[in-house]
């Protein structure tokens, strides 16, 4: 005779495995959404990167580095 529960730790199991099924499709929906561009780190302004690359190949000189970065990063916080 079994009893009332068969091993006795049977709910344990089952509450382990639908857990660590929740916890697949939860990785799975994260790396999707991450693939599909929602999970990204903060983005980059590419005019300042411009900027700063014309700057380093010598296009500009301090002076107007400077005005221009100031510039955008008003633009950026308006």
């Amino acid at each position: 005779m079994m009893g009332w529960g068969g091993m006795g730790f049977g709910w344990f199991f089952g509450l382990l495995n639908m857990l660590l099924v929740l916890a697949l499709l939860g990785l799975l929906l994260y790396l999707g959404l991450r693939a599909w561009g929602g999970g990204g780190g903060p983005k980059k302004d590419e005019a300042l990167e411009a900027l700063r690359l014309r700057y380093a190949r010598g296009e500009l000189d301090a002076e107007t580095y400077r005005r221009l970065r100031k510039e955008l990063e008003k633009r950026g916080e308006a």
